[in-house]
Order: structure tokens, then C-alpha cells, then sequence
């Protein structure tokens, strides 16, 4: 079973960089990715660096991309894909990112079952980085997420329970909320990209 995030070192020497000023810029649907950003900037904040947590769905980054030492970009997942926006900030900023360190992350209640879990890191990090050409993440992350039913139109809604059904015992019920986040991965994944 592959680890459910891989740290890819790049040719520059991190231990040499000193992270002080950070982006997260993420793209949600439902608020649950926008709840492990903003847990990300905590752990960032403890270390005293400067950190701006953008959410690209309603705006972009303050001032320009080189002043960051760490760019994280991140996406809930819904139906096999990322949400539009952070995929435009990667291309329309890709030239420069090519020259910096960054991480993605994304955040799919596909990726509960560790049965899925090669296939989230390919489907949903690793094509990213080859559509991207220039691209060279220092670390991909994938973290299990929330089906959360009450947010759903009736046409998600009852799909997604088909599917989380067919998972449980013939006598189980689906409850109206999942959270299968794991918030020490988390926090250790963010903590990683620092040192």
C-alpha cells in the first residue's frame, strides 16, 4: 500500500532554504478543503512564518509569487476532478512556479479506502504534475475527506450514498455526515514542508 502522501526532493538543497513567507492557495466545493487549509495555516503560523491562505475560488494571492518562500496548492476532489480555479492559478502562473518550491495537496473521500489510494496519488497529483509541464512539486499529499450529505443536491446526495451503501453492512445506515480527515497527517505533511 503506497503512503497516502510522498515527499519528492528537488535538486535545490532544502535544508539550506528558510521558509518565512508561505501561500496556500485551494480551490472547495463543500468547505471541507477549506477546513484543512486553514488547519495548515495554524501549523504554519507556529513556526512564525508569514502565511496567506487564499481560497482562488473568490480571489488571488496578494502581490506577486516570488515573494513566497513555499507555494501549497490544493483541490477538493468531486467526480474525478479538481475544482477549476487552483488548475487555472497552476497554468497561468506555471512559468513561475516552475522556479519554486510548492506542494499539492487534495482532499477526496475516495481516498478513505486504502484500496484507492494508488489510484488518488495517480489520478489526481501525479497527472497534475505531467499536464503541467515545469511543474517539479517538492511533496503531493492526498488526505481522506468528508462526505457531508446535507450540503449535496439531491442528485450528488444520492449518489454518493450508493456508493458509501454498497461499503457498509446490509443493516447499517448512512449517517447524514462522514469526516474521515486525519488531522495528525495532516498537520505532520505541513510541518514536513517546512524543515
Amino acid at each position: 500500500m503506497p503512503p497516502l502522501f510522498e515527499t519528492h526532493k528537488s535538486s535545490v538543497d532544502l535544508d539550506r532554504l528558510m521558509t518565512q513567507r508561505v501561500l496556500i492557495g485551494y480551490g472547495s466545493r463543500y468547505g471541507s478543503t477549506a477546513e484543512v487549509a486553514q488547519e495548515m495555516r495554524n501549523v504554519i503560523q507556529e513556526t512564525g512564518a508569514q502565511i496567506d491562505l487564499v481560497n482562488l475560488r473568490k480571489g488571488t494571492p496578494p502581490g506577486e509569487l516570488q515573494g513566497y518562500d513555499l507555494v501549497i496548492i490544493g483541490s477538493g476532489i468531486q467526480a474525478g476532478r479538481w475544482t477549476k480555479e487552483p488548475l487555472e492559478f497552476i497554468k497561468k502562473n506555471i512559468e513561475r512556479l516552475s522556479y519554486m518550491k510548492v506542494a499539492l495537496f487534495v482532499v477526496s473521500g475516495f481516498a478513505t479506502d486504502p484500496k484507492n489510494h494508488e489510484t488518488v496519488q495517480t489520478e489526481y497529483l501525479d497527472k497534475i504534475v505531467e499536464e503541467n509541464p515545469g511543474l517539479k512539486p517538492v511533496a503531493t499529499a492526498f488526505f481522506a475527506g468528508v462526505f457531508d450529505f446535507k450540503k449535496y443536491n439531491f442528485a450528488v446526495r444520492r449518489l454518493v450514498k450508493g456508493i458509501v451503501k454498497k461499503q457498509m453492512g446490509p443493516d447499517e445506515e448512512v449517517p447524514d455526515k462522514i469526516d474521515s480527515r486525519d488531522w495528525d497527517q495532516i498537520r505532520g505533511w505541513t510541518a514536513g514542508l517546512l524543515e
